[in-house]
């Protein structure tokens, strides 16, 4: 049980479609080189290869290539495999800085930003019609503490001209991002946001990547746009500080999306993330996402029962301390804590 403000919350209960304790894990050269906190999420053992043959089952990272090949290998030797990614609330700091996340999430159906086939994390939101109270205390404390899923920027205004106009964000992603080309987005639904942004008649907003303004990647939205018809913020500024600013958020696929969502600002969605097609987003799909979705996603859920759903009863959280379970309102006091000590 979780007590928050003196509620007594429901235990979200063990996670059934983990892998066995005690199971023999393999990965991939690069996730055991790139990850070697990874294996205290599976009982502290040291993951071995693939091609071992002593394991019981294969657990791969993200959805680029190494992972595609890891699920290959799988289905060739007949073992279960494992989806890994970040979680929802994942650190203070960035993966690529070295920061060690507070949550990762472990599915054996697929990743979170697959529309084409259903995850465990869309099959705990289709089926949490019991959890608005656990849902609303995380969203409460996530707001109150003005967090995303990186915490490392500043709370600060950015620095954006006065406007009697309604303010669109509109959030770009890098090009090649693998969240955008598994929520079926493309260049084109980019294209289509901005278009339908600069014909509104609202004060359009683009929300850079940092990767982007150090010239590291390229985005779909800032390389070749006129400033002279949209602002581009580039301020090192945290997420909460720049939706405090905005009226509505347009997204293709980000995590943005659902940031805006707890905070109650409209969202619409160019693309499938995990939190659209739920009633709460206003959904611009196309025909071949509608029919991906097709028999899916059919129920209506609110902000809090899918927050419920992505904070606490599908991530795993431990603290890098000890490396012993916590749950979402112990890793948000762990951040918090990390914040005041950085400042």
């Amino acid at each position: 049980m979780a007590v928050v403000a003196g509620e007594i919350l429901p235990d979200t209960g063990a996670k059934p479609w983990h892998p066995p304790a005690g199971m023999s894990l393999g990965a991939a050269f690069f996730v055991r080189g790139d990850f070697p906190w990874l294996g205290h999420y599976f009982g502290s053992q040291k993951l071995a290869s693939i091609l071992s043959p002593d394991i019981g089952g294969i657990v791969s990272w993200g959805g680029r290539s190494p992972a595609k090949m890891a699920a290959r290998i799988a289905r060739f030797r007949r073992l279960r495999h494992w989806h890994l990614e970040d979680g929802f609330l994942r650190s203070m700091g960035l993966g690529k800085t070295g920061a060690i996340p507070l949550s990762i999430v472990i599915d054996d159906l697929g990743l979170p930003v697959d529309v084409s086939r259903p995850s465990r994390l869309e099959r705990l939101i289709e089926g949490g019609a019991e959890t608005a109270e656990l849902g609303r205390a995380i969203r409460e404390q996530i707001v109150l503490n003005r967090l995303s899923k990186y915490n490392h920027l500043p709370h600060q205004p950015p620095r954006i001209e006065r406007t009697a106009k309604r303010r669109i964000l509109l959030v770009d992603q890098v090009v090649g991002d693998v969240s955008v080309g598994r929520a079926l987005g493309s260049k084109a639904s980019f294209e289509k946001m901005l278009a339908d942004g600069l014909a509104s008649d609202a004060q359009c907003i683009i929300r850079t990547h940092p990767d982007v303004m150090a010239g590291l990647r390229k985005g779909y939205l800032t390389n070749g746009v006129s400033t002279g018809d949209v602002l581009l913020l580039d301020d090192a500024v945290s997420v909460a500080s720049i939706l405090d600013v905005v009226d509505e958020v347009w997204t293709v696929s980000s995590q943005f999306g659902f940031d805006a969502l707890l905070r109650g600002i409209p969202v619409r969605c160019y693309a499938a993330p995990f939190y659209a097609g739920w009633g709460v987003t206003e959904d611009h799909f196309g025909v071949y996402t509608k029919a991906a979705l097709a028999g899916r996603r059919t129920r209506r859920r609110t902000v809090d029962q899918i927050a419920a759903a992505a904070f606490s009863l599908y991530p795993t959280y431990r603290d890098p301390a000890d490396w012993r379970e916590i749950d979402v309102f112990r890793a948000i006091e762990l951040i918090v804590a990390q914040q005041k000590a950085a400042a």
